[in-house]
């Protein structure tokens, strides 16, 4: 099956929402609704769509009431108004809980990269309505964070040869730890989603707003990373990252995943999602 047919008939088995997002609409998509089952809403990283969970999805939406959304400015949803920030997106997020779940559903919650300082200051905005908190390759992390050097994306009308050639370097370069897992559906999700964003997250990434946001999340935390995550820094600042979790809750997980890249749950989606949802 072609990679785009793939994501169709993924996408053909939610049920499709919306919620106001400055002069237009942020997209939802609910996966399942299982009886019993607090509701887990995935935030998706950085110039990315609900896509990016595409390998947990299947999986996950057996064991959960499952949420997914396009976050503003980002995937089909519209633009993140004034002031650009997380702490707007996650306002405008919180406002859409609220409207399709209820304004006194609890929730947990797992964000990914750009996508989990999102969700830091979703949680803190919740507060104990929100029980849990995966942070997954998070940015938002100051100093810590390692801003990836990629190729310019490709020009309109440039052979496809060459634009294949072009996003395969950049998810080798930040998303993946090796060219074997870079596979065609990984490559059209990738490009389809940088044809459609409109906000700039990292400039935002580069911020700590995650990090001193960490001691006022009410929400049992966890936190994930490849230990090949090219945003983390490596070995020791992943232990720095450890130490700030573990100061704001002493008692927070906090996992690496070996020989995994930034976009784990893709990369290695069977560990990932075992580590999810002991999180939770």
């Amino acid at each position: 099956m072609q990679p785009e047919q793939c994501l169709a008939q993924l996408l053909s088995g939610s049920v499709q929402h919306s919620s106001p997002c400055g002069n237009g609409e942020l997209k939802w998509q609910e996966w399942s609704s299982v009886e019993g089952s607090t509701p887990l809403l995935l935030l998706h990283g950085g110039f990315g769509s609900w896509n990016h969970w595409v390998a947990n999805i299947p999986e996950l939406r057996k064991l959960r009431s499952l949420w997914t959304l396009d976050m503003p400015g980002l995937g089909d949803s519209a633009a993140l108004p004034a002031p650009q920030s997380s702490t707007h997106a996650a306002q405008i997020i919180l406002k859409g809980i609220n409207l399709l779940l209820g304004a006194k559903q609890s929730f947990d919650l797992a964000g990914f990269s750009f996508g989990a300082m999102v969700a830091g200051q979703l949680a803190v905005q919740a507060g104990s309505r929100c029980q849990h908190l995966v942070l997954c390759g998070a940015a938002g992390f100051g100093d810590l964070h390692v801003q990836v050097e990629l190729m310019h994306p490709p020009r309109p009308g440039q052979p496809e040869a060459e634009v294949r050639a072009v996003h395969a370097a950049n998810l080798r370069g930040l998303m993946f730890a090796s060219n074997e897992t870079i596979d065609e559906l990984a490559l059209f999700a990738h490009a389809s989603n940088l044809a459609r964003a409109r906000l700039n997250s990292r400039a935002l990434s580069r911020t700590d707003e995650l990090a001193c946001a960490l001691p006022a999340i009410k929400a049992r935390l966890s936190g994930i990373w490849g230990s090949k995550d090219a945003t983390a820094g490596g070995r020791p600042t992943l232990e720095k990252r450890r130490q700030l979790f573990q100061q704001a809750q002493p008692d927070a997980q906090f996992h690496i995943m070996s020989g995994v890249g930034h976009w784990a749950m893709y990369e290695a989606a069977g560990d990932f999602n075992r580590l999810l949802l002991a999180g939770l």
